[in-house]
């Protein structure tokens, strides 16, 4: 759904963990805790409190988080047995392979899924020694998924598809004004990003029950849904908004707006009306309110 459903705060001299468990606390007020499967992310998140956090309870979701390559894994990395790398050797092609690892600030052993390319050889004459050696690009993982949750493989992937999350961040700050919005008072600056998010939830899932099949930036649904020639007629105490289109353009907005008002009476019941509205023509563009 892409929808934001928790936000915090925070001042501009903090890290991507500071606060986190206390956040991690309150968004699952507003969640069902059994609704979050998995926690995923970046580099700044592999750390002892984050990870033994998501280890306290069975309750609460697993992890999946980006390590580092700092000294300790990559003495990890290169004492992994060549034996012990999954999938072919080839020029580009990602091989992995599973480990178990305790850093010095971690307080137990931890899952470690990592994964190599191969980027070329380098020549003995190059390198200073008695043979070529093989030049690696290395990533590493630590997460505490089970092997019958997810197999190494796997667990690469349920990352990399987090890289789809940062589209919804460069489309929050880029089409919805919250890149560089500042007011002199913290209030006044949390409450416009609140209220910001509220918009942006609300706007998606209308965007959502017209296109269901995909997700539809704002910049293209306000073009397909908002810039329509239309004119609200009041007659009586009932209001009709007229809407220039028809055909099949007509049939997508009228299948949408049933959906709309399907979504709102099992949600919103307080706003189904106390006389039942008459259905949608099939072509006139006619939307009663």
């Amino acid at each position: 759904m892409r929808l934001c459903p928790y936000y915090r705060f925070r001042r501009g001299d903090t890290v991507t963990a500071s606060q986190w468990e206390a956040a991690m606390e309150e968004c699952q007020q507003w969640l069902d805790p059994a609704r979050v499967w998995l926690n995923r992310g970046d580099l700044g998140l592999g750390h002892e409190q984050v990870c033994a956090w998501h280890e306290a309870s069975a309750a609460r979701p697993y992890y999946l988080f980006r390590l580092k390559l700092t000294a300790n894994v990559k003495r990890a990395l290169a004492a992994v047995p060549e034996s012990s790398w999954q999938g072919p050797t080839r020029l580009g092609v990602l091989q992995v392979a599973e480990i178990q690892l305790r850093l010095p600030d971690w307080s137990c052993v931890r899952r470690v899924v990592v994964g190599r390319r191969c980027r070329g050889q380098i020549s003995k004459e190059v390198a200073g020694t008695f043979w070529d050696q093989a030049q690696h690009e290395f990533e590493a993982y630590v997460t505490n998924l089970p092997p019958a949750q997810a197999n190494p493989w796997q667990v690469i992937e349920l990352y990399r598809q987090r890289a789809d999350a940062e589209n919804v961040f460069d489309e929050l700050k880029h089409q919805w004004s919250l890149e560089g919005f500042c007011c002199q008072k913290r209030n006044a600056t949390a409450l416009a990003a609140r209220l910001g998010l509220l918009i942006y939830n609300l706007w998606h899932l209308f965007l959502r029950l017209l296109e269901p099949a995909r997700h539809v930036e704002s910049a293209g649904g306000r073009r397909w849904f908002l810039l329509i020639a239309a004119r609200l007629v009041q007659s009586g105490r009932q209001k009709t908004l007229q809407v220039s289109v028809q055909g099949k353009w007509w049939e997508q907005l009228r299948l949408g707006y049933e959906r709309v008002c399907a979504w709102l009476a099992t949600t919103a019941p307080q706003l189904k009306p106390a006389v039942a509205t008459p259905p949608l023509p099939a072509q006139v563009g006619d939307i009663r309110t």
